[in-house]
């Protein structure tokens, strides 16, 4: 199974007009190829993010990456005329930094705590610390790249209903609204998760990377966020917190003991 070589480096932010270049169709793809995608520099943005989040969340970021790569494979634009495109090679690169750092502000990790962006809302807390930690860490990465992966980062839990997005951005958003509230959860307008993902592909990453207590994390964090910072980005979700604990899925996407929740490859890196 191959990816596609190439892909739109920017798309529109409205989710018809998304959905209009796509070519979605919910393919299955297993794991193990997703698993096979490696990135350079890694730059321990890996070993960076396992350390200063708690095992939950890390799990939820590395489930965003396979997430956004799985959407690389079932249809996303590529091709379409007058708009610059964009390699596997590099935005895979891009996705992998993006996802595993895009939550480094969910954390009560010392570090994280008294960091001096400790006071913003959490995407830009954690998008300013992933700036200094490659700039540190992956000193080759250029401008273009830091920039695209934390401008990501900072905007990965909102949409607009006009405008562009760039390639990464939105697999980021997608990715991580997918992995907090399933096929049920918000995304974007006009979007239907089950045309995205495959639920056997959803399964298998699912048991290389389990939800466990992902969702006691995560409400725990938008209270304290919707408390100490009520202009948080988050506040401007539908219905403000009661809608984003309404959203919040509490067990897997796929349950154990669905016909399509079969025993996956338990992926390497998870100690």
């Amino acid at each position: 199974m191959t990816f596609p070589s190439v892909f739109d480096a920017y798309v529109p932010s409205n989710g018809p007009d998304f959905l209009a270049i796509s070519n979605f169709t919910p393919a299955y793809i297993p794991f193990t190829t997703l698993q096979a995608v490696r990135v350079s520099p890694a730059a321990d943005s890996f070993a960076y993010a396992k350390r200063l989040v708690s095992p939950a969340i890390f799990a939820h970021v590395v489930r965003c990456f396979y997430f956004a790569l799985a959407l690389l494979y079932t249809g996303f634009p590529s091709g379409t005329p007058g708009v610059a495109q964009i390699g596997f090679e590099e935005l895979s690169l891009r996705l992998y930094h993006t996802t595993l750092l895009h939550d480094l502000g969910w954390s009560n990790n010392t570090e994280v705590a008294t960091h001096p962006a400790h006071a913003m809302t959490f995407e830009l807390h954690g998008a300013i610390m992933a700036y200094e930690h490659l700039h540190i860490a992956a000193p080759s990465l250029d401008p273009f790249q830091v920039g695209d992966i934390v401008e990501s980062i900072v905007l990965h839990t909102s949409q607009w209903p006009s405008g562009n997005s760039s390639a990464n951005q939105i697999l980021m958003f997608l990715s991580a609204v997918f992995d907090v509230g399933g096929y049920n959860g918000t995304g974007l307008v006009g979007l239907d998760f089950s045309g995205l993902w495959h639920p056997q592909t959803v399964a298998e990453i699912e048991h290389a990377y389990p939800r466990a207590n992902f969702y006691d994390d995560a409400l725990s964090i938008f209270d304290t966020e919707f408390v100490q910072k009520p202009n948080c980005l988050n506040s401007h979700f539908p219905g403000g917190l009661d809608g984003l604990v309404k959203d919040l899925r509490v067990g897997p996407i796929v349950p154990v003991n669905s016909t399509n929740a079969r025993r996956g490859v338990q992926d390497p890196h998870l100690h």
